[in-house]
């Protein structure tokens, strides 16, 4: 059976999801290996995507074969650069959540107890102020 688009795209992106490396990288590497399905669809026009896959390798074997050759430092690089970012949001957001907790207990604690009661006595209006002890 004919690989259809659908099929050869979903090949693609799954690839492309399994590719940790730069953009540049990443749709260098996509450019040169659909030429290669190209390449391979030209000699096998009625080639199944099974077919396809049996020749060019799963999604996980090319993206093993292409993180193998990649640098390993840019890797550690760019996942130690992950991490940092991770932890900064992180950080960020717990010194936020501390910020806005504090601010509710302080409201609390300044509001409870002080307000006014209005007291309605044969059509005359008391108000009196209340104070916590």
């Amino acid at each position: 059976m004919k690989i259809t688009n659908k099929e050869r795209n979903q090949y693609i992106n799954q690839i492309k999801k399994l590719l940790f490396c730069s953009s540049k990288e990443r749709k260098k590497f996509l450019k040169e290996f659909n030429d290669n399905i190209d390449d391979f669809l030209k000699d096998n026009p009625e080639a199944s995507i099974e077919e396809l896959q049996k020749t060019m390798g799963t999604p996980q074997e090319i993206a093993d074969g292409f993180l193998g050759n990649a640098d390993t430092k840019d890797i550690k690089r760019r996942t130690s650069i992950v991490r940092i970012v991770i932890a900064g949001i992180s950080i960020v957001v717990i010194i936020i959540a501390v910020f806005f907790i504090t601010a509710w207990i302080d409201m609390y604690k300044n509001h409870r107890g002080h307000g006014e009661v209005t007291i309605i006595d044969n059509g005359t209006v008391y108000v009196e102020t209340t104070s916590s002890p």
